[in-house]
């Protein structure tokens, strides 16, 4: 569309609309004087004026001022239902190349897009989060200068590793839960990390949302887990319907797991035959790895169910990965679940609503496992161990003399607890 064909007859339609809801000349960025004069019909509507008059307008609006819906129906291209999801990821990266083009050519109609953009995200994308990059990074680095040496290098250590452990995406429930790990270890080192974040989150991602979705962490008392019964966990799991949503629920229930824990898992840590999940824990001062165990009906649910649509997944969104995070393709394909956080917490969580009618954290099923696990007479000090809750130097003495007996009997004792998610 080339504005200076649009005729006057349209232009001042455009400026008595926007006028009649309280657009001024200020908004506008033009004189009083002006604005006027354009009103009384005494001066023309200038092509940067109804520039700026078209950021305002959304393409309904726009077409409604033309007079004739075929405005928003002209040269529209025909669009065909993908057949499959890899035609899907190809429809998708071709649609963006074709918006960048246009904006490119009309860089007026940038907030046009933009609002169409994020209605229909609002209303199909599962769950919200924003991505934080580089240049946020960066922006908040130059937020940090005036601090002293010792609080900016604190601040950025603090945020860099939230950020690696959240995958650079931040959402509500993510940002709870992780803070919530982090208290188990460190309520210092937490308090530090929440600072970091509340920072950029209100001064580089301006998000007000997020910002007031999570507290600083007080040391003396941490969140209280709400109490679950088996009953709870399993109707949750029939209620979730994405195969990867309920994958990951019954992983989390099923081996106590905290949530970023099995975020973070590789293919290669699973092993099916085994019905084991290999864990590297990074701790304030050291590595360990431990493992965590799951039931046979979950063992067939993630083999004939849940990782054939995994694989499938990654071979049709491969290509659109690595055109737009080329140096992060081989880390995402090496991922247990390479799907983004909030759209499997939007899944579990709409299941919770249908199957409860009530919401909980994820990481409460790190408690409901311990619970369940000391009801059925697992001794304290392995239920630890399978949760990862051992403190370095012990769970190194632990591994040399405790454990040393072996996996297969540790499994045994998880076994005779008879922990089914999946009924």
């Amino acid at each position: 569309m080339n504005v200076r064909e649009i005729p006057d007859e349209i232009r001042f339609r455009i400026f008595d609309y926007l006028w009649s809801r309280g657009v001024r000349s200020s908004d506008l960025g033009i004189d009083p004087t002006y604005a006027n004069k354009v009103r009384n019909r005494k001066a023309r509507v200038s092509d940067a004026l109804l520039e700026r008059m078209l950021r305002m307008l959304s393409v309904e609006e726009f077409a409604a001022l033309v007079g004739s819906a075929t405005a928003q129906q002209a040269q529209q291209p025909v669009v065909r239902e993908p057949r499959s999801l890899g035609e899907a990821a190809l429809a998708l990266e071709q649609y963006v190349r074709g918006l960048e083009l246009v904006l490119e050519r009309y860089p007026q109609l940038s907030n046009v897009a933009y609002q169409k953009l994020v209605e229909l995200l609002r209303a199909r994308v599962r769950g919200y989060s924003v991505a934080v990059t580089g240049e946020h990074l960066e922006a908040f680095e130059k937020l940090l200068r005036a601090r002293a040496p010792k609080t900016r290098a604190e601040r950025l250590r603090y945020l860099r590793r939230a950020l690696e452990h959240l995958g650079w995406e931040l959402s509500a429930d993510r940002l709870q839960e992780y803070l919530a790990e982090l208290s188990e270890e460190s309520p210092n080192v937490a308090q530090h990390v929440a600072k970091a974040l509340k920072l950029i989150i209100k001064y580089v991602r301006r998000d007000p949302n997020l910002y007031h979705a999570f507290r600083t962490p007080k040391a003396e008392a941490g969140p209280v887990a709400e109490p679950l019964t088996l009953e709870d966990v399993r109707a949750v799991a029939r209620a979730v319907d994405w195969p990867p949503a309920k994958a990951y629920f019954a992983l989390l229930a099923e081996t106590g797991l905290r949530p970023g824990e099995v975020l973070n898992a590789r293919v290669q840590d699973l092993d099916l035959e085994g019905r084991v999940l290999k864990v590297m824990r990074v701790g304030n001062s050291t590595k360990r790895s431990y493992v965590a165990f799951f039931s046979e009906k979950l063992r067939d649910y993630l083999r004939d169910v849940y990782l054939p649509y995994r694989d499938e997944f990654v071979e049709s969104v491969e290509p659109w990965v690595r055109n737009f995070r080329r140096d992060y393709v081989s880390e995402w394909r090496s991922l247990l679940f390479p799907f983004r956080d909030s759209a499997l917490r939007a899944a579990i969580y709409e299941a919770m609503d249908r199957a409860l009618g009530r919401r909980f954290r994820l990481y409460d099923l790190r408690a409901f496992f311990a619970t369940y696990m000391s009801l059925k007479g697992v001794p304290g000090q392995v239920i630890d161990v399978l949760q990862g809750r051992v403190p370095p130097r012990e769970f190194q003495v632990l591994a040399r003399h405790y454990l040393a007996f072996s996996i297969r009997e540790l499994r045994e004792v998880y076994d005779r607890a008879g922990l089914i998610v999946l009924d």
